[in-house]
Protein backbone atom coordinates (compact mmCIF):
# COMPACT_ATOMS: atom_id res chain seq x y z
CA UNK A 1 0.00 0.00 0.00
CA UNK A 2 2.47 2.30 1.02
CA UNK A 3 4.63 1.53 -2.03
CA UNK A 4 1.57 2.33 -4.49
CA UNK A 5 0.76 5.77 -2.60
CA UNK A 6 4.73 6.84 -3.36
CA UNK A 7 4.22 6.07 -6.99
CA UNK A 8 0.92 7.89 -7.34
CA UNK A 9 2.81 11.12 -6.13
CA UNK A 10 5.85 10.65 -8.01
CA UNK A 11 3.25 10.49 -10.96
CA UNK A 12 1.85 14.02 -10.00
CA UNK A 13 5.02 15.82 -10.41
CA UNK A 14 7.10 17.39 -13.38
CA UNK A 15 10.04 15.57 -15.12
CA UNK A 16 13.10 17.45 -15.74
CA UNK A 17 12.37 17.10 -18.96
CA UNK A 18 9.25 19.25 -19.09
CA UNK A 19 10.59 21.64 -16.64
CA UNK A 20 13.52 22.97 -19.19
CA UNK A 21 10.87 22.88 -22.48
CA UNK A 22 8.62 25.08 -20.25
CA UNK A 23 11.48 27.21 -19.49
CA UNK A 24 12.63 27.42 -23.15
CA UNK A 25 9.33 28.31 -24.21
CA UNK A 26 9.13 30.63 -21.73
CA UNK A 27 12.81 32.24 -22.67
CA UNK A 28 11.23 32.39 -26.36
CA UNK A 29 7.65 34.03 -25.56
CA UNK A 30 9.62 36.83 -23.39
CA UNK A 31 12.36 37.62 -26.45
CA UNK A 32 9.67 37.90 -29.05
CA UNK A 33 8.23 40.15 -26.70
CA UNK A 34 10.77 42.19 -25.73
CA UNK A 35 11.76 42.68 -29.43
CA UNK A 36 8.08 43.66 -29.77
CA UNK A 37 8.05 46.10 -27.27
CA UNK A 38 11.53 47.32 -28.65
CA UNK A 39 9.68 47.81 -32.24
CA UNK A 40 6.95 49.20 -31.04
CA UNK A 41 9.41 52.12 -29.01
CA UNK A 42 11.86 52.92 -31.86
CA UNK A 43 8.43 53.46 -34.32
CA UNK A 44 7.55 55.54 -31.92
CA UNK A 45 10.39 57.50 -31.49
CA UNK A 46 10.97 57.57 -34.87
CA UNK A 47 7.14 59.06 -35.11
CA UNK A 48 7.60 61.71 -32.67
CA UNK A 49 10.82 63.13 -34.43
CA UNK A 50 9.24 63.19 -38.10
CA UNK A 51 6.54 64.90 -36.28
CA UNK A 52 8.57 67.43 -34.53
CA UNK A 53 10.42 68.12 -37.91
CA UNK A 54 7.21 68.67 -39.52
CA UNK A 55 6.23 71.33 -36.66
CA UNK A 56 8.98 73.15 -37.03
CA UNK A 57 9.20 73.06 -40.66
CA UNK A 58 5.66 74.57 -40.59
CA UNK A 59 6.70 77.31 -38.11
CA UNK A 60 9.52 78.24 -40.48
CA UNK A 61 6.81 78.46 -43.48
CA UNK A 62 4.65 80.41 -41.34
CA UNK A 63 6.56 82.71 -40.64
CA UNK A 64 8.16 83.15 -43.99
CA UNK A 65 4.15 83.77 -44.94
CA UNK A 66 3.36 86.42 -41.59
CA UNK A 67 6.65 88.55 -43.16
CA UNK A 68 5.24 88.53 -47.13
CA UNK A 69 1.80 89.17 -45.55
CA UNK A 70 2.92 92.16 -43.72
CA UNK A 71 5.49 93.45 -46.26
CA UNK A 72 4.96 97.21 -47.32
CA UNK A 73 2.47 97.71 -50.26
CA UNK A 74 3.88 101.54 -51.22
CA UNK A 75 6.71 102.29 -53.53
CA UNK A 76 10.16 102.31 -51.29
CA UNK A 77 13.28 103.76 -52.02
CA UNK A 78 16.61 100.89 -51.81
CA UNK A 79 18.06 101.36 -47.97
CA UNK A 80 21.04 104.11 -49.06
CA UNK A 81 23.75 101.92 -47.46
CA UNK A 82 23.01 99.45 -49.99
CA UNK A 83 22.94 101.71 -52.59
CA UNK A 84 26.32 103.56 -51.50
CA UNK A 85 27.72 99.60 -50.98
CA UNK A 86 26.98 99.09 -54.36
CA UNK A 87 28.41 102.00 -56.48
CA UNK A 88 31.40 102.33 -54.36
CA UNK A 89 32.37 99.12 -55.40
CA UNK A 90 33.09 97.09 -58.82
CA UNK A 91 33.43 93.99 -60.82
CA UNK A 92 30.77 91.34 -58.58
CA UNK A 93 29.43 94.23 -56.86
CA UNK A 94 28.34 96.14 -59.59
CA UNK A 95 26.65 92.48 -61.22
CA UNK A 96 25.23 91.83 -57.68
CA UNK A 97 23.54 95.67 -57.93
CA UNK A 98 22.21 94.42 -61.27
CA UNK A 99 20.56 91.28 -60.31
CA UNK A 100 18.92 93.06 -57.86
CA UNK A 101 17.52 95.76 -60.29
CA UNK A 102 16.53 93.60 -62.58
CA UNK A 103 14.85 91.51 -59.97
CA UNK A 104 13.47 95.00 -58.28
CA UNK A 105 11.09 94.89 -61.52
CA UNK A 106 10.06 91.18 -60.85
CA UNK A 107 9.59 91.55 -57.40
CA UNK A 108 8.07 94.32 -55.47
CA UNK A 109 10.34 97.35 -54.44
CA UNK A 110 9.55 95.93 -50.56
CA UNK A 111 10.88 92.06 -51.17
CA UNK A 112 14.57 92.00 -52.41
CA UNK A 113 16.25 88.56 -53.01
CA UNK A 114 20.06 88.40 -53.80
CA UNK A 115 23.13 87.35 -53.57
CA UNK A 116 25.74 88.41 -50.83
CA UNK A 117 29.23 87.45 -49.92
CA UNK A 118 29.43 83.93 -49.15
CA UNK A 119 25.62 83.34 -49.10
CA UNK A 120 24.19 81.67 -52.24
CA UNK A 121 20.69 83.22 -51.32
CA UNK A 122 19.40 85.68 -49.15
CA UNK A 123 15.60 87.18 -49.02
CA UNK A 124 14.89 90.54 -47.69
CA UNK A 125 11.72 92.11 -46.46
CA UNK A 126 10.47 95.60 -45.68
CA UNK A 127 7.48 94.60 -43.38
CA UNK A 128 5.28 96.43 -40.90
CA UNK A 129 6.32 96.18 -37.37
CA UNK A 130 3.53 94.61 -35.56
CA UNK A 131 4.68 95.77 -31.86
CA UNK A 132 5.13 99.48 -33.26
CA UNK A 133 2.33 100.23 -35.69
CA UNK A 134 3.27 102.96 -37.96
CA UNK A 135 6.73 102.18 -38.23
CA UNK A 136 8.68 99.50 -40.44
CA UNK A 137 11.26 96.92 -40.42
CA UNK A 138 14.21 95.01 -42.12
CA UNK A 139 13.43 90.77 -42.21
CA UNK A 140 16.04 88.70 -43.58
CA UNK A 141 15.96 85.35 -44.24
CA UNK A 142 19.20 82.50 -45.38
CA UNK A 143 20.81 79.55 -45.30
CA UNK A 144 24.29 79.20 -44.02
CA UNK A 145 25.27 75.60 -43.79
CA UNK A 146 22.76 72.92 -42.66
CA UNK A 147 20.31 75.91 -40.68
CA UNK A 148 18.17 78.44 -42.22
CA UNK A 149 18.20 81.93 -40.40
CA UNK A 150 15.75 84.89 -39.72
CA UNK A 151 16.73 88.18 -38.95
CA UNK A 152 14.52 91.38 -38.12
CA UNK A 153 15.86 94.99 -37.48
CA UNK A 154 14.79 97.42 -35.29
CA UNK A 155 11.65 99.39 -36.58
CA UNK A 156 11.58 103.16 -37.66
CA UNK A 157 9.05 105.18 -39.15
CA UNK A 158 11.26 106.35 -41.74
CA UNK A 159 14.17 105.06 -44.13
CA UNK A 160 17.03 104.65 -43.84
CA UNK A 161 16.11 101.29 -41.88
CA UNK A 162 18.72 100.03 -40.26
CA UNK A 163 19.54 96.30 -41.28
CA UNK A 164 19.81 93.33 -38.87
CA UNK A 165 22.59 92.94 -36.19
CA UNK A 166 24.22 89.47 -36.09
CA UNK A 167 22.70 89.36 -32.30
CA UNK A 168 19.43 89.63 -34.34
CA UNK A 169 20.06 86.17 -36.16
CA UNK A 170 17.33 83.60 -34.68
CA UNK A 171 18.00 79.71 -36.33
CA UNK A 172 14.23 78.79 -37.36
CA UNK A 173 14.88 75.37 -38.89
CA UNK A 174 17.69 73.12 -38.98
CA UNK A 175 18.85 70.13 -41.35
CA UNK A 176 18.28 72.21 -44.41
CA UNK A 177 20.47 70.67 -47.10
CA UNK A 178 18.97 73.67 -49.55
CA UNK A 179 16.66 76.79 -50.09
CA UNK A 180 15.56 77.93 -53.15
CA UNK A 181 13.33 80.60 -54.39
CA UNK A 182 11.01 81.49 -57.19
CA UNK A 183 8.72 83.81 -58.78
CA UNK A 184 5.74 83.16 -61.08
CA UNK A 185 5.65 85.90 -63.78
CA UNK A 186 2.44 85.99 -65.88
CA UNK A 187 2.56 84.96 -69.13
CA UNK A 188 6.20 83.15 -68.16
CA UNK A 189 6.07 81.21 -65.55
CA UNK A 190 8.28 80.32 -62.92
CA UNK A 191 11.96 82.53 -62.98
CA UNK A 192 14.70 81.51 -60.62
CA UNK A 193 15.81 83.98 -57.60
CA UNK A 194 17.51 86.25 -57.89
CA UNK A 195 16.47 86.97 -61.51
CA UNK A 196 19.16 88.32 -64.17
CA UNK A 197 17.04 89.66 -67.18
CA UNK A 198 14.51 92.02 -66.76
CA UNK A 199 10.83 91.11 -66.23
CA UNK A 200 7.72 92.08 -68.69
CA UNK A 201 5.31 91.80 -65.82
CA UNK A 202 5.22 91.74 -62.58
CA UNK A 203 5.61 88.18 -60.38
CA UNK A 204 2.40 87.63 -58.90
CA UNK A 205 3.53 84.26 -56.78
CA UNK A 206 6.72 83.21 -54.44
CA UNK A 207 7.50 80.49 -54.16
CA UNK A 208 9.76 78.68 -51.23
CA UNK A 209 11.35 75.18 -51.55
CA UNK A 210 13.13 73.75 -48.53
CA UNK A 211 15.21 70.67 -48.98
CA UNK A 212 15.44 69.03 -45.24
CA UNK A 213 17.17 66.21 -43.91
CA UNK A 214 15.28 63.40 -42.12
CA UNK A 215 16.16 63.03 -38.53
CA UNK A 216 17.58 59.46 -39.64
CA UNK A 217 19.12 58.15 -42.37
CA UNK A 218 17.89 58.82 -45.78
CA UNK A 219 18.01 61.46 -48.39
CA UNK A 220 16.62 65.21 -48.27
CA UNK A 221 13.15 65.90 -48.45
CA UNK A 222 11.93 68.45 -50.68
CA UNK A 223 8.90 70.97 -49.57
CA UNK A 224 7.18 73.78 -51.36
CA UNK A 225 4.96 76.46 -50.61
CA UNK A 226 3.84 79.12 -53.00
CA UNK A 227 2.97 82.59 -51.58
CA UNK A 228 0.71 85.28 -53.27
CA UNK A 229 2.05 88.28 -53.75
CA UNK A 230 -1.36 90.82 -53.50
CA UNK A 231 -1.32 93.92 -54.99
CA UNK A 232 1.93 93.39 -57.06
CA UNK A 233 1.29 95.50 -59.94
CA UNK A 234 3.76 97.91 -62.41
CA UNK A 235 4.68 100.81 -60.70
Amino acid sequence: MRGGGSSKVRGQGFTLVEVMIAIALMAVVSVMAWRGLESVTRTDSQLERRSDDAARLLRALGQLETDLALRATTELPLPAQEAAGSSATGGSASAAATAVRASAQLLPTALQVRSQAALPLLIEIVRAAPAAPGQWQRVQWWQRGSSLYRAAGEARPEFPLPAPDAADRVEVLGGVASFRLRAWEPGQGWRELPAVAPARTPASGLEAELAVLPAGDGPAKRFRRVFVLEGNSPG
